[in-house]
């Protein structure tokens, strides 16, 4: 894969008033505090973008991967789950489950390594701390 140097710019702006705010990074969303963390929002919490995070990360390196492989594809298909849990009398991420269908015409030798090629080279993947389990199933039509 290739080296990038790149600085992404995100901003966020709230008020003492309600349980969301503005915030943006090419684009603007609304993020806000959800009741299970003791607010009224309802909407996005930024535990929503951080698995929207983790999962595009494969999708975009399987993206890149599978084009410098000449691997046609007709869709992939990624379902993430961040897991928090309690630990020590605070909440902490404990895992990040993935589920990946990567839909072809016909499989070729070199699918399965695209797959795994994914894995080794998804950086966001890679820079966390907790475990990560990317599950992948080739579906053919």
């Amino acid at each position: 894969m290739a080296e990038y140097s790149e600085d992404y710019h995100a901003r966020a702006e709230s008020t003492d008033e309600g349980d969301s705010w503005a915030t943006g990074s090419r684009g603007e969303f609304e993020v806000g505090i959800t009741p299970e963390f003791g607010g009224e929002f309802d909407g996005p919490a930024p535990e929503n973008y951080y698995a929207v995070t983790l999962t595009n990360c494969f999708v975009a390196t399987l993206k890149v991967v599978a084009d410098n492989s000449d691997q046609a594809y007709e869709k992939v298909v990624a379902d993430g789950t961040l897991r928090l849990r309690p630990d020590d009398g605070s909440t902490v991420v404990d895992s990040f489950d993935l589920d990946v269908e990567f839909h072809v015409d016909s499989p070729t030798r070199k699918t399965e390594s695209i797959l795994r090629m994914t894995r080794r080279n998804c950086f966001i993947l890679n820079s966390v701390d907790f475990p990560v389990n990317v599950e992948h199933e080739v579906v053919t039509h």
